[in-house]
């Protein structure tokens, strides 16, 4: 895949993640968690086309970390699934209810969601 391509899943990424702070700040409770977990996967997707040029084809953030960390910091991802597997499923969760369901999210959660966001992005080496 080439850097422009990558530069192009990165953006993508930063806009999801600004939309889901825009729709937070409207109100729009269950559209910025969706955005919330489509930046987070695209974040983990792009580091995957960085270091091995491609991503499986699958939704499931603990399944594309766990690929990732074959390949890039193995141990601290490790490490890190282990420690947040709860807000990781949740994320899956995220992606499934918000798309196919209707479900309230709470503002409580969307400022965790948003926090593991910057969490997610400091260990995949993106300011």
């Amino acid at each position: 895949m080439s850097h422009e391509e990558i530069k192009k899943f990165r953006q993508k990424a930063n806009g999801f993640l600004d939309t889901a702070v825009y729709n937070y700040n409207q109100g729009r409770n269950d559209i910025a968690a969706f955005c919330i977990e489509q930046s987070v996967q695209l974040f983990i997707k792009t580091k995957l086309l960085e270091t091995v040029g491609e991503f499986p084809r699958t939704h499931n953030i603990v399944l594309l970390l766990k690929e990732l960390g074959a390949v890039f910091k193995k141990g601290k991802i490790e490490k890190f699934i282990q420690q947040h597997i709860g807000i990781l499923t949740k994320l899956s969760d995220v992606y499934i209810t918000s798309r196919y369901y209707t479900r309230d999210f709470f503002k409580e959660e969307l400022d965790e969601l948003l926090v593991f966001t910057e969490k997610i992005k400091e260990m995949l080496e993106y300011d």
